[in-house]
């Protein structure tokens, strides 16, 4: 803005001038000092208020402009544009003055006489409550003061050679304010001037935003409306419902199982649900259909049907239902092994098509969102530099997305594979929390890493076990508020498991606000979200179902302990190689069947 004090440039070597100024500030200091024991009058006060002016006159004999302006920089001290010092090397009561009475500047002008300087300490050492506190600038029209100025327009002030140096050296923000400053006089001219600029500006830069984010939007709602067309498929693919009772036996049926099982239900009632299972059929039944209050069930399935069915089951087939609706089971139809075949082509196109199809102009997107923000940075209001950055991170989300997804597919369909190798568990972890160490810091969270000496070395895929960890302390980073804790922890297995299988275990625990205990049989399951305590964050609910698909390949175990408002701690294990153990081959994830991967049953 027009009445806030300029950006200095990088602290030169100190000169005379820097010094002086400086000494101004101190000896105003000092005054206020005295003040705090002795009225404005006393030879005291008087004392220090001289020397202060001397040095002001002093200074301001140096300067062409005849005025001397302060402000500050952070934790720097700017005299007309210059570093001239530190605020610590100042009286608490020259900063506590600025910080009261709000000022972006304080000018002292040429002719700047002792009463104007003692009328200024007098403000200064005012009550917090007195009439001027709100309006510093009100109390020096009342006192006559001209000399002495608040907050004044700093490029008013600025000759030729130093509005050049600015529109070469400043942003664009600090370069029309110095060409509006240097063309207008009056203030609110100048307000005016620039807020019309900035009005300009924006409209541009918007009209350019809109212009990249457009296709970005397009593409979104495509795949929003491949999405939702998928998953009506997926719901009406299974049309058929058989109604059991807790012995398997049939007592209903709607027409489409009928067809299904190739029998009416006036045949089929009363017969078990497998009774009339042929060669084309398969036949998947929990062993309990009850649910008993007071014990645990057993989660056993038994599956009745050929091998070979089995293996190339399509899903055209009746969801089982308990007598409470509750699913219970699957009864599937055999039918064209070459349509089930092309079914599963036609999956895997799909998947290949959207990701291809959204990498490209997704590629685009961002690198047109990276030139816009190279050409602009520095140039635009913070609004408009803040809408830029969402949108690359918008774009990044998306690509992680993309790259979620792909890496789900080749999971399900038993393309994903691991290459475990030797490795050190202590550097896994380490590249871990190193690459996410600023994000944790930016939070001002405490990210700390600890192992136990004479860690084994462990067979593992180092990026894909780096990749996990990152996965945890991501989800930690998120949820854990500002100033918590992390702490990744490396342990060997304890001897009693070493006599039976010997292991490394990886630990992430953070002081967040925990997990329920329903929540935590679900959460590693896909495309699931939770809300931990009052946060819920967003993401696409793959990441701890691929993170504990991962360990899985590589011979380890995951699962997670937590309590609400504990925090929560997740696990896992990797294994060291024994003597009858050292394979390093590649390993590949099976398949799930393709119509349970569709009705998220596998």
């Amino acid at each position: 803005m027009a009445n806030e004090p300029q950006t200095p440039q990088t602290q030169q070597p100190a000169t005379d001038f820097d010094r002086r100024s400086l000494d101004v500030l101190k000896s105003f200091g000092k005054t206020l000092g005295q003040m705090s024991l002795y009225k404005i009058g006393h030879p005291a006060v008087a004392a220090t208020l001289k020397i202060a002016e001397d040095q002001l006159v002093a200074v301001l004999a140096q300067d062409p402009s005849g005025a001397l302006l302060y402000s500050f920089d952070a934790d720097k001290v700017v005299a007309n544009g210059r570093i001239v010092g530190t605020k610590a090397a100042l009286p608490n009561s020259v900063t506590a003055f600025f910080t009261r009475f709000k000022l972006a500047s304080l000018t002292f002008k040429k002719d700047v006489t002792n009463a104007e300087l003692a009328a200024l300490c007098e403000l200064a050492a005012s009550r917090p409550d007195g009439a001027f506190v709100a309006e510093p600038q009100a109390y020096l029209v009342s006192k006559g003061i001209s000399h002495i100025v608040f907050s004044e327009a700093v490029y008013a002030k600025m000759s030729e050679e130093a509005l050049v140096q600015t529109i070469h050296q400043r942003t664009l923000d600090e370069s029309v304010q110095a060409l509006i400053g240097s063309a207008i006089s009056d203030p609110k001219e100048q307000r005016r001037a620039f807020e019309r600029v900035n009005q300009l500006l924006q409209e541009d830069i918007q009209k350019r935003i809109d212009e990249v984010v457009k296709p970005l939007q397009a593409e979104k709602t495509q795949v929003a409306n491949e999405a939702a067309r998928a998953q009506s498929v997926v719901q009406n693919l299974v049309e058929g419902v058989v109604m059991v009772d807790e012995q398997g036996k049939i007592l209903m049926m709607n027409p489409a199982a009928e067809q299904v099982y190739g029998a009416p239900l006036s045949q089929l009632a009363g017969q078990h649900l497998a009774a009339k299972t042929g060669e084309q059929h398969v036949v998947t039944l929990a062993s309990e259909i009850s649910t008993p209050s007071d014990r645990m069930i057993k989660p056993d399935v038994a599956v009745t049907g050929e091998d070979d069915t089995r293996k190339t089951i399509r899903a055209s087939g009746a969801v089982v239902q308990n007598q409470e609706g509750k699913v219970v089971g699957v009864v599937s139809s055999l039918t064209d092994v070459a349509k089930q075949k092309e079914l599963q082509r036609m999956q895997r196109d799909f998947i290949a098509h959207v990701t291809h199809e959204l990498r490209a102009p997704l590629s685009s997107i961002r690198a047109a969102l990276e030139i816009l923000e190279g050409e602009v940075r520095g140039k635009i209001k913070e609004d408009e530099t803040r809408m830029l950055t969402t949108a690359l991170k918008n774009s990044d989300r998306l690509a992680d997305l993309i790259n979620s997804i792909l890496d789900f597919s080749k999971i399900e369909s038993g393309q994903m594979q691991v290459y475990p190798k030797p490795a050190e568990a202590e550097k896994i972890a380490r590249d871990a929390v190193d690459s996410l160490g600023p994000w944790a810091s930016k939070k001002r969270i405490a990210l700390t890493l600890s192992a136990d000496a004479g860690l084994p070395t462990i067979v593992a895929d180092h990026q894909r076990a780096v990749q996990v960890i990152i996965n945890l302390l991501s989800n930690a980073i998120k949820f854990t508020p500002v100033g918590g804790r992390i702490a990744v922890r490396v342990s060997a297995s304890s001897p009693e498991a070493a006599a039976r299988e010997r292991f490394v275990e990886f630990s992430v625990t953070d002081s967040g606000p925990g997990i329920a205990k329903a929540d935590q049989k679900k959460i590693f399951e896909k495309f699931v979200q939770i809300a931990a305590g009052e946060m819920h964050v967003g993401g696409t609910g793959l990441g701890l179902a691929i993170a504990k698909a991962l360990i899985h390949l590589q011979g380890g175990k995951m699962w997670v302990e937590s309590e609400v408002g504990k925090g929560a701690s997740f696990f896992f294990t990797l294994p060291v190689p024994s003597a009858d153990k050292t394979s390093t081959e590649p390993v590949k994830a099976a398949a799930a069947p393709w119509w349970k991967r569709l009705l998220g049953l596998k």
